[in-house]
């Protein structure tokens, strides 16, 4: 797992809400949480689109799982940017995991974690040598507010933190 020091680049953070309100699943949210489709319409984003650091978001994992759907793995967006991971070796990566806020919290860093590993797996292995952290969000650290299925889907997300120029070239 990664071994290296954090890349002292300043960077615009990602908005994220903070929070320990929690709310119940409506009917066949889960179910709906764990089909291909799922509740969004796009499950891996890029933000911003360009800069010294961006934000690539894998969203909507089922409930409860820490492995990508398939969509999600076939997606072009993932797969170009894998194969740019692999090939820019000035880029350093942070993966960081997180969860929707339904029920306790007792099982969201396992799910957490979980998802970061998973996608840190999906790395080439010069990518995985430049990521100096693989870890689960906060305690009631979310993407979205969790007040809606789709909000409560963009939590179940890992964000893949890039940062540009840090890397050895």
């Amino acid at each position: 797992m990664p071994n290296m020091a954090a890349p002292q680049l300043q960077c615009s953070a990602l908005a994220k809400v903070h929070s320990a309100a929690i709310f119940s699943y409506l009917a066949n949210e889960v179910a709906t949480s764990r089909t291909e489709v799922g509740h969004l319409g796009v499950d891996v984003s890029l933000v911003p689109p360009a800069g010294i650091c961006q934000y690539l978001i894998i969203w909507d994992f089922g409930v409860d799982w820490r492995h990508l759907k398939n969509i999600a793995r076939r997606d072009p967006l993932l797969a170009a940017q894998l194969i740019r991971f692999e090939t820019d070796k000035s880029l350093q990566f942070q993966i960081v995991g997180y969860s929707d806020s339904t029920g306790g919290q007792r099982n969201d860093i396992f799910l957490r974690t979980g998802r970061a590993k998973n996608v840190f797996h999906l790395f080439g292995p010069s990518a995985r040598s430049r990521v100096f952290s693989v870890k689960p969000a906060s305690h009631y650290e979310y993407l979205q507010d969790n007040t809606t299925a789709m909000n409560r889907a963009a939590n179940r997300a890992v964000v893949v933190e890039i940062f540009a120029g840090a890397g050895t070239i």
